[in-house]
């Protein structure tokens, strides 16, 4: 059976809170006393990060070390964000984070052994009013990052997301000797698409598309607009067997949808490159491989994928 949890929304604000604990009963004096060093101290630790995580990684060190508990999450699904420190189960006690212009997010604690107490609950609650411009500030910056490396347009990362990810998977795979592949797609005859219905209607396609990619790819996997009409997708701990049944899987998917725009069925299919990095190949060097493994599938009438290194084994062969 799971653990009965304690389900609150806390309205930030600030004079109504003060106005709660200012009437609290004397029994309650020195951990007041306690909880007022800490709202000073948090009033200035927490100001040292913008990032989400630090923030609520402070937090939970501070605040853990007056009111114990074994572990806090956090998760704002307008944001996509999701972030949790140390056990989070047995008793909780979860809050919806409020001010009067706007939805911070939910928050909740954790404990093994014991329910929270009503003091230590008036406790947190008045600890957690140091988070309001903290938190306001770290989802601000998390959006602004977002979107810095998200294509406006499509929702898929940009080339600056694609420049910064690919250099820390190429470090992780040359690190650990792991396999990793890119696949170089293009939607083909777009041009068509755009002279036949309507820049709209390319726009609502080109972000159809994107969207049905991310739902046929793995968690891991991650898709980026390179230019145009033109997508990457990076594929890490995958070899040439693998790259190979992912791009088909992308292909087929792509080719079976129906894209229905202002009562137009408009049919789409894509062309795909695939390269599966070799020792001691740079980035630049494996995008241009899957790039002319890409017009390679173009040659061959589109709606189909070229692996870079099948391709050259032929060539070296012949």
């Amino acid at each position: 059976m799971a653990a009965p949890m304690t389900a609150r929304i806390l309205d930030f604000d600030t004079s109504k809170l003060t106005r709660s604990y200012r009437h609290k009963s004397k029994k309650n004096k020195s951990s007041q006393l306690s909880a007022s060093s800490l709202i000073n101290r948090l009033g200035t630790v927490l100001q040292t990060s913008i990032e989400l995580g630090e923030i609520l990684h402070i937090f939970h060190e501070e605040v853990s070390q007056l009111i114990p508990f074994d572990g806090l999450a956090y998760q704002h699904q307008a944001y996509h964000y999701e972030h949790s420190i140390g056990k989070t189960n047995g008793h909780s006690s979860s809050y919806r984070l409020q001010t009067p212009d706007d939805f911070l997010g939910e928050l909740s604690f954790h404990r093994h052994s014991t329910r929270f107490s009503e003091p230590e609950l008036e406790t947190l609650e008045r600890l957690m009013a140091c988070l309001i411009y903290p938190l306001r500030n770290g989802l601000r910056y998390q959006e602004a990052v977002k979107s810095a490396l998200t294509d406006s347009l499509t929702g898929a990362g940009n080339r600056i997301c694609m420049e910064n990810v690919m250099a820390r998977e190429f470090d992780l795979a040359s690190r650990y000797h792991q396999p990793l592949s890119i696949l170089m797609l293009d939607l083909d005859y777009f041009k068509k698409v755009n002279d036949q219905y309507g820049h709209a209607a390319g726009d609502y396609v080109l972000k159809s598309v994107v969207r049905s990619l991310q739902a046929a790819s793995r968690c891991a996997d991650m898709t980026f607009r390179y230019g145009g009409e033109e997508f990457v997708v990076l594929l890490n701990k995958t070899d040439i067997a693998g790259s190979c049944i992912t791009a088909e899987r992308l292909r087929s998917t792509i080719a079976n949808l129906s894209f229905n725009f202002e009562n137009n069925n408009i049919p789409v299919t894509i062309s795909l490159g695939a390269a599966t990095l070799r020792h001691g190949e740079t980035k630049e060097v494996l995008l241009d491989r899957a790039d002319k493994a890409l017009y390679r599938s173009k040659a061959k009438g589109r709606n189909c994928i070229t692996h870079a290194d099948e391709e050259e084994m032929v060539t070296d062969a012949q």
